[in-house]
């Protein structure tokens, strides 16, 4: 079989077997480019929450008995912000990698769980149109596909807006985890298209991804190389008659 032909050959079928995901990573990058990355955030619809942080030698003495407890010789705080989520003034203590180690009221006092209604109002508060609460739900396992690897325990927000926002508000603290709304759904849906992982949606580095490339380089080089030999012979061609 002459090496033009079977060149073909493998062009055709390996353009047939990986044509489908083609045309997916083609509308998927269409999609990528077209959608507004801050409306698949959800900032464009989000106010932005500030924090202010002291440095060690300003720490109030109503919260240096809660940071006695916390030195215990093992935990080294990483920062102290004083900020308002839409519930009042706390401060929040974390370690060097920026988790929680603690909540406190200005009263010197640690703070629980924040209940469904302060969730309701942090998400109404964070959401500049009007909308409504159609639903809060309090999560503790199982985070949904959208929310998948945030932090848990977690408040659900659905607001009715035709949107379809979920405000994810985290039970602790009362920070904005997540924002997703039908835009983000969009973008997600084909983001698990593009990086062919069906399940997760977050993994690019499987040997699926990996098969379809190397198929993908495949056909393209087995059609340059057609390319090749349809036009170099025309341009020799094209050559010795100018010779002559």
């Amino acid at each position: 079989m002459k090496p033009r032909k079977s060149t073909y050959i493998a062009h055709r079928w390996i353009g047939l077997i990986i044509s489908l995901q083609l045309l997916a990573w083609s509308i998927g990058g269409l999609v990528f480019s077209v959608l507004d990355i801050n409306e698949v955030r959800g900032s464009n619809d989000s106010k932005m929450i500030s924090m202010v942080g002291i440095d060690a030698e300003s720490v109030p003495a109503v919260l240096q008995g809660v940071i006695d407890q916390l030195g215990d010789g093992e935990t080294m705080i990483g920062s102290i912000h004083l900020i308002n989520r839409g519930l009042g003034a706390y401060w929040e203590i974390r370690d060097i990698e920026n988790e929680l180690l603690a909540r406190v009221g200005l009263d010197g006092q640690l703070t629980e769980l924040i209940s469904p209604e302060q969730a309701q109002a942090i998400a109404l508060e964070d959401f500049i149109p009007e909308a409504e609460v159609r639903r809060v739900e309090l999560i503790e396992e199982n985070q949904p596909s959208e929310y998948r690897g945030g932090p848990l325990p977690v408040y659900r927000v659905d607001l009715d807006h035709p949107k379809n926002p979920h405000i994810y508000v985290d039970a602790t603290t009362g920070r904005i985890n997540a924002r997703r709304n039908d835009t983000w759904r969009t973008f997600d849906f084909f983001w698990m298209l593009h990086i062919m992982d069906y399940k997760d949606r977050d993994n690019f580095n499987h040997s699926l991804l990996i098969i379809a490339s190397v198929f993908a380089v495949a056909a393209s080089g087995t059609g340059i190389m057609l390319w090749g030999w349809r036009l170099i012979p025309k341009y020799f061609r094209r050559r010795q008659k100018v010779s002559a």
